[in-house]
């Protein structure tokens, strides 16, 4: 379980999402004050005894402008009539009222996304100490940042860490070192859960509400027969980050193709000695025989067959999250290492590694987030991101925040001898702790 990440975003779609700086305006001879904006906040976390791991992938994904402005613009929802509901419904700024209890509230994921800058305030929004859940504790923790008046200083996610090691007890230790790339999974999939959850509880709420207030109970009970959603009915995770990879198999004694879809959020990607991001993918989706032993059995020809198998990438997602695989089990040693290969990454990445007919199989992908680990081995070292903002590269070291040029990123694709050194950290998205 070797963790690596770089973070890509679609280029141009998802770049200046409305969060950029105020232009100045043209009819006058002044230059007017830039208001500080989300993007511009430059604000280390602090770290509770080994939680670097969370740290730098809660920065990677501030810095995500669209799931940061879906997951700050959500708000709790309201007490329905005999329901005690905990979710995030969807508002256009903060600060909105809360909708009124009806049998029509809305969930985050009923509207479209719409970036929005953080009201103008003299404070910035409390962080609740006792959020009720992951996404809740999340969401005030952005937006706390965002609506900081001002664009430097240092936050205390003691109220997120702290649900963090409620909701799951393999966080709790504070002397056992994390993997962020399980970290990223765990917080998403538990973001999908969470946001689901409340779905469903305001689905059960309005259907609970129309059984009352309806005269024709029947046709009530008819519409909430039919009336649910698929859990993968577009979360703004999935809406984001989720995927679709088709494993194709091709029977060489018949010709005939099956194929078998899956969805990801993240791309993990097996790494060589002096390579790159581009080589790994091409690996990626490189056809593989199945034979001897590992024969396929076909089904049009109802036997064990030769047959190749292939993974191609058949819908892309919005934001591709790579994860590199630098921590390997090797069979001799009898446990995990690092691997502290060189391997390059793009500032800028198309996927080729598509089907034939994948939608917008041409897009570009920007890179502007990288989590690193620091260190020689899976049980200890350090992480860190690196990511760019408003045009500028910045490091996060917990506490920390200082620029870097991007000339001097390259020093993180590893080591070119492939040992272990304290400076071969990984590059991506998410790595270890």
């Amino acid at each position: 379980m070797a963790k690596i990440r770089t973070i890509f975003k679609q280029h141009p779609a998802h770049q200046n999402t409305g969060n950029g700086p105020t232009p100045a305006n043209s009819d006058k001879d002044a230059v007017l004050p830039v208001l500080s904006t989300a993007d511009a906040k430059k604000f280390g976390l602090e770290n509770f005894g080994n939680t670097c791991y969370a740290n730098s992938v809660i920065q990677a994904l501030y810095f995500c402008a669209p799931f940061r402005d879906l997951v700050v613009q959500a708000i709790e929802v309201p007490q329905l009539p005999n329901q005690t509901i905990n979710s995030a419904t969807s508002s256009p700024t903060l600060g909105t009222p809360s909708t009124p209890a009806t049998t029509s509230v809305p969930t985050i994921d009923s509207m479209p996304y719409s970036p929005s800058k953080p009201p103008i305030s003299t404070t910035p929004i409390p962080i609740p100490p006792h959020p009720p859940t992951l996404f809740s504790a999340l969401r005030s923790l952005y937006a706390h940042i965002s609506t900081n008046p001002a664009e430097r200083g240092t936050v205390a996610p003691r109220a997120f860490i702290d649900k963090l090691k409620e909701v799951n007890e393999i966080f709790r230790s504070t002397t056992m070192h994390q993997d962020a790339h399980e970290f990223l999974n765990f917080l998403l999939n538990k973001i999908v859960e969470e946001i689901e959850e409340d779905k469903r509880s305001v689905q059960q709420a309005k259907e609970k509400e129309s059984l009352v207030n309806v005269d024709d109970l029947s046709n009530s009970v008819t519409t909430s027969s039919t009336s649910g959603i698929s859990p993968h009915d577009a979360t703004l995770v999935h809406k984001l980050f989720e995927g679709v990879l088709t494993s194709e198999t091709r029977c060489l004694t018949c010709e005939t193709i099956s194929s078998r879809d899956e969805s990801f959020l993240d791309l993990s990607i097996d790494i060589e000695q002096n390579s790159s991001v581009t080589a790994c993918l091409r690996q990626f989706s490189a056809s593989e025989m199945l034979c001897q032993k590992n024969k396929f059995f076909c089904d049009s020809c109802c036997d064990l067959q030769e047959a190749e198998k292939r993974m191609k990438i058949k819908r892309l997602p919005n934001v591709l999250a790579l994860h590199l695989k630098r921590f390997k089990y090797q069979e001799d040693l009898q446990k995990y290492v690092k691997l502290a290969y060189r391997v390059a990454f793009p500032f800028e990445l198309r996927l080729f590694n598509t089907v034939d007919d994948a939608e917008d199989a041409d897009r570009l992908y920007e890179l502007f987030g990288i989590v690193v680990h620091i260190g020689n081995g899976p049980h200890h070292g350090h992480y860190i991101s690196i990511i760019k903002t408003l045009g500028s590269w910045l490091v996060f070291d917990d506490v920390t925040v200082s620029p870097i040029a991007e000339a001097d990123i390259p020093k993180y694709f590893g080591d070119p001898a492939g040992s272990s050194s304290p400076n071969s950290g990984s590059r991506s998205r998410s790595q270890h702790q």
